[in-house]
């Protein structure tokens, strides 16, 4: 029988307690954090407006893309599913995000409809009734 001694012990268990603590910046479970935002991809459909109100129940909005880095980030997370995001288009012309910021056209939204969602292609609009996957986007927390 092999015993420890009190030294190793104790610093076998404080390699353990740091293994398990949680870092500062995270994301809640099933969210994946990217650049200090954290993002849920449904694994169920709704509508636009559910979808919206979804992501609401969480403290967190349709997500909103500011870069081509979180272009790619949530184009390769996704998978082969639409998923809302939460710009809305008004003649193909002008758009707004749900946290009330206007879309700037860095990125090219295809369609003429009001509601935007991610496909394989990119971004596209479609009438707002149809059921799809949706991605809701909150601030990462500070533990």
């Amino acid at each position: 029988m092999y015993l420890e001694s009190p030294d190793t012990r104790e610093k076998k268990l404080k390699h353990i307690a740091a293994k398990n603590q949680v870092p500062k910046g995270c994301c809640p479970d099933k969210w994946i954090g990217f650049q200090r935002k954290c993002y849920y991809f449904s694994e169920k459909e709704a509508n636009w407006t559910s979808s919206r109100d979804n992501c609401a129940t969480e403290d967190a909005f349709l997500t909103k893309i500011d870069t081509q880095q979180e272009m790619n980030f949530l184009r390769r997370y996704k998978g082969n599913s639409d998923h809302w995001i939460g710009l809305t288009m008004i003649n193909n012309q002008t758009g707004n995000w749900v946290d009330g910021t206007k879309f700037n056209n860095w990125f090219k939204v295809r369609g003429r409809e009001e509601c935007a969602y991610l496909n394989d292609d990119g971004a596209a609009t479609a009438r707002c009734y149809p059921e799809r996957k949706w991605i809701c986007r909150k601030n990462d927390t500070l533990v």
